[in-house]
């Protein structure tokens, strides 16, 4: 059975025996199944087998790559080392290394490593079982990342170990067969292998039946030749040559800690390495996590190290690839004499119907939702991509410079809007637009009620778990946790019913969920270590909630009345909330209030705050112009007032506040100063169409007419 289908009903009987909600049940029943997991996959090694030089070699090797940022072969060439972690055994020995990474895309690598010297590899050894035993456990518990390759296992030895070489030829059999049907059927016939390496198939099988742990065989998935086929197709070897007359992996790690030396000489490398192996037997025992930042500490003041300096970045290079920091303008750009202000305007380009919305950018490409329409155009020059229909009229997910949007089956497809096709279904369904990408990891509400994760480079689902209702808005991702709203959505303005606020891990544990028990749920935001949850209860009667993120018990609760207008700021340890008739300040700590403008006082406010270096800049419908507030104790510092109405939220970049207002004008003005220095002819609906991408040095902004303008900003 489905574990997923399993949680849900013992949620539901729970809820008929102990008159808890559904949401709360299914959490409790979540987070019993994650921990379950995540007890049988601790510990993936106990057991040692190789000399205590070797290993502390083979550690400082590691620690070699660590500093100079060089990939760990077994790892990866594509991933950047960053952790070595020891675990430690009784007798001082390195038992097992983990080693972790990561890719250009942020997503984390794992390498285990059995390092054992000569193993035997056969079922009367009882060290060959402890092994195996260890690496079936994280075959069985993770194999989803085992097949995604962010988690990969290694076995060391040295050269002369026949018969892990017997296991590394029969390993490039399974790696290349998609199913243990084929890896026997391919190891029956000749050719594929010798003798010797069929008798050690053999030997393999009695080692998976001696070491399969009690009760983890269950299922077709899980028989004994099964799982001898995903352990050989996920396993590498590691050749140790660090001892006797072959010392050549010494030298390599010697030549890449030479330009960590005063002087850069051999002599100094050597006597760096020598002391890198004997941290590794301090490391070791207690079974220490090294970083950078700790090894280079713990190696700080040595007369033959040089810490390696941290990754230089230019002043203006560009922090997306293909836009430019500081834009160059096309042709069209110009430069007006009598004012000596630029054209802003650096490119400009139509969109289909005139329906579209603000773009987001997927690499070096602008996309932009335009009815049932992707439109694509290059963030450089605008030059336009082949437009692309799509089932559904809902933002695209953009993440590592893919665009993804859900077919008529609900299956989630990427899109090449440079070629205009659509690439092959994951395994995984989706709710439109209700996904979210985070270092290199696609997380998808689907329209059954589940959350899935799949790894973007692998197309590999990660894991499944079950939430209760289906998503209000698309999930987000903050330090690292997955955050999703459910409920059923209310008839007023689109506000959560019956809402559920679901945490999850990365890994896929259920940290928390915030059940909202009175009132409806508005929205919530993540700022800093809060999450602060706006809820209506009694016509304009509000509430705001701050939430522990990490445990997601509540830090305090604040009432006030009045229109709620867009989400909270925040900035200078105050969370700022607009309403229509003004600001209200309040402390992050306590929830007490700092300070609040008079009902009244400035007129009608019609768009959200921005709170920016100590200011709070508020847009009004009435009176026509933007008022700059002392964050602190919100007394007035200046007002600039203007030809039209403001409807959308100001927003600062580079020490300059722009607003745009009805009168189709976006004006920049000196925050210091407060002198206008920037003006564009642009104007958009942010409630239909949302707020302009701000991407180094250009604002992209899709107006009311239909056009998607490039503006370079005041820089």
């Amino acid at each position: 059975m489905n574990p997923n289908h399993h949680a849900k009903k013992q949620a539901k009987e729970l809820t008929r025996h102990n008159g808890l909600s559904y949401a709360a049940n299914l959490a409790q029943v979540v987070r019993e199944m994650t921990a379950v997991g995540a007890a049988q996959s601790a510990g993936p090694y106990s057991t040692g087998g190789g000399g205590i030089v070797l290993e502390h070699r083979f550690g400082a090797v590691l620690l070699s790559h660590l500093l100079t940022g060089r990939p760990v072969p077994a790892l990866g060439d594509h991933i950047t080392p960053t952790h070595v972690r020891f675990q430690g055994h009784a007798i001082s020995r390195v038992d097992d290394i983990l080693v972790r990474g990561r890719s250009s895309a942020g997503a984390e690598h794992l390498l285990s490593v059995g390092v054992r010297r000569r193993p035997r590899l056969v079922a009367s050894d009882a060290k060959s079982v402890q092994l195996v035993e260890a690496f079936l456990d994280v075959v069985i518990s993770q194999w989803p990342l085992l097949r995604s390759g962010r988690r990969r296992l290694a076995l060391a030895v040295v050269p002369a170990c026949r018969p892990a070489h017997q296991l590394a030829d029969l390993a490039v059999v399974a790696a290349a067969a998609p199913s243990a049907g084929e890896f026997r059927r391919r190891m029956a016939q000749g050719g594929h292998a010798s003798k010797e390496v069929r008798d050690r198939l053999v030997q393999l099988d009695a080692l998976v039946a001696a070491a399969l742990p009690a009760g983890r065989a269950n299922g077709s998935m899980q028989r004994p030749t099964e799982l001898a086929w995903r352990l050989l197709s996920k396993l590498s070897l590691i050749e140790l040559r660090l001892e006797g007359a072959d010392l050549s992996d010494r030298t390599q790690a010697v030549g890449r800690l030479q330009r960590l030396t005063p002087q850069g000489l051999a002599s100094e490398a050597d006597a760096l390495f020598s002391h890198l192996a004997e941290l590794v037997g301090i490391y070791a025992p207690s079974g220490s996590e090294v970083d950078l930042a700790s090894l280079k500490a713990d190696l700080e003041g040595l007369p033959y190290f040089v810490s390696p300096a941290g990754p230089v970045i230019a002043a203006g290079v560009a922090s997306v690839p293909g836009v430019p920091a500081r834009p160059t303008a096309a042709s069209g750009a110009r430069r007006t004499a009598a004012s000596g202000r630029q054209d802003v305007v650096v490119w400009s380009q139509s969109t289909v119907s005139g329906k579209a919305v603000q773009p987001v950018l997927a690499g070096s490409t602008l996309v932009v939702r335009d009815g049932y329409w992707l439109l694509g155009f290059d963030a450089v020059t605008g030059e336009p991509a082949r437009p692309l229909q799509t089932a559904f009229n809902s933002p695209p997910v953009i993440g590592g410079g893919q665009v993804l949007v859900a077919d008529r089956e609900r299956r989630i497809v990427s899109v090449d809007l440079r070629a205009g096709r659509k690439g092959q279904p994951l395994p995984a369904h989706m709710l439109d637009a209700a996904a979210v990408v985070d270092h290199g990891t696609l997380f998808a509400a689907s329209p059954n009620a589940h959350v899935h994760a799949v790894d973007l480079v692998s197309h590999v689902l990660l894991w499944t778990l079950p939430v209760s209702g289906l998503p209000i808005a698309p999930p987000q991702v903050h330090a690292g946790r997955l955050f999703l709203q459910t409920g059923t959505r209310g008839s007023a303005g689109g506000a959560a019913e019956d809402s559920s606020l679901w945490v999850f891990t990365a890994a896929g544990a259920l940290q928390w969920v915030h059940e909202q028990q009175d009132g409806v749920l508005l929205h919530w935001s993540v700022l800093g270590e809060r999450v602060y949850v706006v809820s209506r209860h009694e016509a304009d009667s509000h509430r705001i909630t701050a939430l522990d993120v990490l445990s997601g018990q509540t830090c305090w609760q604040s009432a006030f009345t009045g229109e709620l207008i867009g989400r909270p700021a925040a900035g200078h340890h105050s969370l700022y909330l607009t309403t229509a008739d003004g600001v209200i300040a309040l402390d992050t700590g306590t929830g007490r209030d700092r300070w609040r403008t008079a009902p009244g006082a400035f007129g009608r406010v019609a768009a959200a705050a921005h709170a920016d270096a100590g200011v709070v800049y508020v847009g009004l419908w009435q009176p026509r112009c933007l008022i700059a507030l002392d964050a602190d104790t919100g007394a007035e510092l200046w007002r600039k007032k203007t030809a039209g109405s403001f409807t959308s939220a100001p927003f600062t970049a580079s020490g300059i506040v722009y607003g745009g207002h009805r009168g189709g004008i976006l004006h920049g003005w000196n925050a210091r100063s407060q002198r206008e220095v920037w003006r564009a002819e642009v104007m958009w609906d942010e409630a239909r169409q949302g707020g302009p991408l701000l991407v180094d040095g250009r604002a992209y902004v899709t107006g009311s007419n239909g056009r998607i303008h490039a503006l370079a900003l005041h820089t």
